[in-house]
């Protein structure tokens, strides 16, 4: 257990670093409805997309923007924090 603990204080190396950058996942937000690129421990990067697939990606943000908004509204007139 204190390997371990050493370990993580240990700064990564060279490879282990680009290893972990290298690996890239798709990121759903629940509260906004959007898909995001996160490379690594968390950098966002983003999609080269056709000005079609722009829009749509616009419209569905923009809905889920004005849904998590309006939750925000209607939570705050019941009471509850957001």
């Amino acid at each position: 257990q204190k390997v371990a603990k050493a370990r993580m204080m240990m700064p990564m190396s060279r490879e282990e670093h680009e290893a972990k950058q290298s690996i890239v996942r798709e990121v759903y937000d629940p509260e906004t409805g959007r898909t995001r690129l996160v490379r690594g421990d968390g950098e966002i990067i983003e999609r080269i997309v056709s000005r079609d697939q722009h829009a749509a990606i616009n419209r569905q943000a923009t809905r889920g923007d004005g849904a998590s908004f309006m939750r925000g509204i209607h939570q705050a007139r019941r009471g509850n924090k957001p």
